[in-house]
């Protein structure tokens, strides 16, 4: 899709490419070269000081588009000598925000604008094809964190491109696959243990299987730790954010997720009919806090940073 992409040395800066719109993963296994094409774009950063070729870290936001601590994070890692990408999934489609309806813009979506700047990014002289790895918050961390799951990864990286390394921000892990397939990478997650909006219960059960399975998979929990931990934002009560129950969806081996209800029964989701359909049973939860606190956003900002520097530099 995006093989024409070369860059010469010295190239960076604004990138624009072509990404999908498959919108669950569903599509991603089976539609995918029939899903709409989409112009997106993205930021590729050079450190002012480091080596060459550099390591790299693509970066994915969250449900309310980029914020103040994404960027802070990110220069943590411009100052020690790595290199970021910023994918713009949701000014790729004009969208603001899916923090009271997530319909618009799907984690499915945001995996194509991820891998393909890895893929095209793997053929820069100036950056290490091997050291790219991943992070992002809340829906980008689920982002961050599902690029983990080979199986999708097959489907969207078939030449074997794959991320170094997976740094997710109090993702929502809801969706059990069948096949617990993962890489290789090291990954940290890193959750609030007080988080009532992508709860780290989930993180920390599913992480539980894919230990089992032989992942390379750490948990960091940051006891009383809200949503947004990391935020200089306080502690805010949103009646109208759509929160994660804490239950799994099931991920079949064809992509296909199934939505058990409390009583029972059992729903498709895989578009966006059918999410609708599960809104409408009353069973999502809506409100939810997000908020920063001093000494868990300085702890947060030493963990990432020291995660990426272990396996970058």
């Amino acid at each position: 899709m995006n093989e024409k992409i070369n860059f010469k040395e010295n190239e960076f800066g604004y990138i624009e490419y072509k990404s999908k719109n498959p919108y669950e993963f569903y599509q991603i296994f089976n539609e995918l070269d029939e899903a709409e094409t989409q112009d997106s774009f993205g930021w590729l950063i050079f450190p002012e000081q480091g080596k060459k070729p550099y390591p790299l870290v693509i970066c994915a936001h969250g449900s309310d588009n980029w914020a103040g601590h994404h960027h802070e994070h990110m220069l943590n890692f411009l100052n020690n000598g790595i290199a970021v990408f910023k994918a713009h999934s949701f000014d790729s489609r004009g969208v603001a925000s899916t923090v009271e309806d997530q319909l618009s813009v799907t984690t499915a979506m945001m995996m194509v604008d991820v891998v393909e700047p890895l893929k095209f990014l793997s053929r820069h002289p100036d950056l290490d094809a091997n050291k790219i790895a991943i992070t992002g918050w809340s829906l980008g961390g689920m982002v961050a964190f599902y690029a983990a799951w080979e199986p999708i990864m097959e489907k969207l990286a078939p030449n074997g491109e794959r991320f170094c390394a997976h740094l997710p921000f109090y993702p929502p892990t809801f969706l059990n696959p069948d096949e617990h397939r993962w890489s290789k990478a090291p990954i940290l997650n890193l959750i609030g243990s007080d988080d009532d909006y992508t709860p780290g219960i989930l993180v920390k059960d599913i992480c539980k299987e894919m230990k089992k399975a032989g992942a390379d998979v750490e948990v960091y929990e940051f006891k009383k730790g809200h949503h947004s931990f990391d935020s200089i934002h306080p502690l805010t009560f949103w009646p109208e954010a759509l929160a994660i129950n804490e239950k799994f969806a099931q991920l079949k081996n064809d992509g296909s997720i199934t939505f058990i209800t409390d009583e029972g029964k059992a729903m498709s989701a895989n578009s966006f009919e059918d999410r609708v359909k599960i809104f409408e049973t009353g069973e999502i939860k809506f409100g939810a806090h997000s908020g920063g606190d001093w000494s868990i956003r300085r702890d947060a900002m030493d963990q990432a940073l020291s995660f990426m520097k272990k396996h970058l530099l």
